[in-house]
Formats: C-alpha cells, structure tokens, sequence
C-alpha cells in the first residue's frame, strides 16, 4: 500500500491498517467546518437526530458547504493512500445531528452496541483483513469534550486478536442472531439470555473499548470491521457530524448507501455542484477521470454542452498523451 501521495503520515497510514482506525485533525480547513455546524444546527434548530441519518435532509448531495466536505480533495487522497489506490467512489454521505435524551428503547442508538458496518453496505462478508475495500469516516463537527456522543471504539491488537477473528458475526443482526437491538442494554441483555458465550466473548470488546475526544474538524477514518459504537451525547447539547464512505472503484459488491447522486439532476442545483468539481472529485461520483477509455473528443464535447461552464481541457489534454 506504499506510492500513494496524500495528507496522512506514514504512521497514519499504518495506525489505520494494523489497529483499524485513525484520528486525524488538519484534512478539514476551520472556517468550512465551523460553516457546516452552523449549517447543521440551523436545519435540526428545532429537533434531532434520535438514530442515524438526516431523513435526506444533509444528504449529499445538499448544495452547502456539506459537499465541499464530502468532495474534500484531502478526504479523497486520504482514502486512496488507505486503500493503495486512486480509483475509488463514494457510496455514503449524510449529516447528522444527535441529540442528548433519557431514551434507551430497544432500537436508539443513544447508548449503541457494539457491532461492525459491514452488515447493512454490502450481502459479503469482509475480505481479509490486509485487504481493505472500504474506508468509512466520521467528519467532528462539535467538541465532544462539551457534548458527548465521541465514538468509542475496540482497536485490533495483531494478527492473533481474539476478537478479530474472523468471521466477524457476534453481533446482532448476524450469523442467525435476527433478533436486532441497537441499544447497547437490550442487545446485551438478549445475548446473555440465550447465547451467554457470545455476550462473554462481547463482555471482552467493552472491556476494551476507548472513547476518544473529538474536536471540530477532527476526522475518524475507520474500516467496516472495526469493533466501534456510538456514545451518548449530553442532555441539552447536540453533536453534529458527517458520515463519509468510500469504496474500491471495482468492489461493486459494496453498495451505495445514500439514493443515487443523480436523482435531484434537472433542475441545475447539482449541475452546478459537478461543474465546480475538479475531475478528480467527479471521479468520486463515477465521472471517468481524464485519460479514461470513455473518453474521445466528441464524448467530451458533448459532455461539457451538458454542463454549460464546466472546464473540459483537463479531459481534451488527456487525449494527447
């Protein structure tokens, strides 16, 4: 996974690989981050978030600030230094802003269990661990030393990691357990009472678990089978984030998760976001980037009377070489 130019450090890139994680401050410039808090806030002023997801509300693609972070060039490069590849797309962004509560039903991700994502991305089970497809990220846009809701995570200690051992189904909603509970209680409680070793074997991922603290702008990238849950944030206060992932370009087994990039087209908003886009950022979204096969003189041409002041050159000089 060496060769490929990007933000991270070298120690970085290998946190990443070996323990499944990284936390990394600096991708995101202050002045954006602080914009799309704000953002965030105005939208959810009145409400929140009680599980995942904005209801299409923060959704990419959103025409704010929200899509200079999910088309963030820092993001893209540190996704392909992670993956040892500059083919990649996106396959989820969506803001969100959890609220502090005292509800702990069954199925609120206040307090989570742990679990992996893989589960609901893709009908596959992961690849082996030293060859990733998927980076997934959490973009901070709130201080969780002020409102809670940092996610915790349980890091992979090598090779001989008992609790990475594959395959990965000790959680619910895998491996036959179709009883599914989001909060952390419930879950708990069912594995207890009817698989005690699997709550034994889970009882050894809490005892591992860390919660770190997030500032603005801080990014976790993780992988889909990272042992990982959501905190809960204070009553009274919000925590506002953006979830980010991304994909080998040829893993089509790896689903989109947000409706397709296209849907909102005809009505100019999003145009004008893909003429702002760098051909590297439009490769994210499934553009082929300049040099690509697609690509011809014509094909170029007509794509760029699509989209009336978009800079075609980039795809034209491609061609000479």
């Amino acid at each position: 996974m060496e060769g490929i130019p990007g933000p991270l450090t070298k120690e970085q890139v290998t946190h990443w690989q070996e323990k499944g994680y990284v936390i990394v401050s600096g991708l995101i410039e202050q002045a954006l981050t602080e914009s799309c808090k704000e953002h965030m806030l105005e939208i959810f002023k009145d409400t929140a978030c009680k599980d995942f997801g904005s209801d299409g509300k923060c959704a990419f693609p959103t025409c704010s600030d929200l899509d200079r972070v999910t088309t963030h060039e820092n993001l893209i490069d540190s996704v392909s230094q992670l993956l040892g590849t500059p083919d990649i797309l996106l396959t989820q962004s969506d803001g969100w802003c959890k609220a502090g509560h005292l509800d702990f039903g069954s199925q609120q991700n206040n307090d989570q269990r742990f679990h992996m994502d893989y589960g609901n991305h893709t009908f596959l089970h992961p690849t082996p661990w030293n060859e990733p497809e998927n980076v997934a990220a959490i973009v901070y846009l709130a201080d969780t030393e002020i409102t809670g809701g940092g996610t915790a995570v349980c890091s992979r200690e090598g090779d001989e990691d008992e609790l990475y051992q594959p395959p990965y189904i000790n959680m619910p909603g895998n491996g036959g357990y179709w009883e599914f509970y989001n909060d952390r209680t419930h879950a708990e409680k069912y594995f207890e009472e009817k698989h005690p070793e699997v709550a034994k074997f889970r009882k050894k991922i809490y005892d591992r678990e860390v919660i770190p603290v997030y500032k603005p702008g801080d990014v976790l990238l993780y992988r889909y089978d990272i042992w990982h849950r959501g905190t809960p944030v204070k009553v009274g206060h919000k925590r506002s984030v953006i979830n980010i992932a991304w994909k080998k370009r040829d893993s089509f087994w790896h689903l989109t998760w947000n409706p397709a990039w296209t849907q909102w087209n005809y009505y100019g908003n999003i145009e004008r976001v893909l003429i702002s886009l760098s051909p590297k950022q439009r490769a994210l979204l499934g553009v082929p980037k300049p040099g690509h096969s697609y690509w011809n003189e014509q094909n170029i041409k007509w794509f760029g009377a699509r989209y009336p002041g978009m800079d075609i050159n980039p795809y034209l000089e491609a061609l000479k070489l």
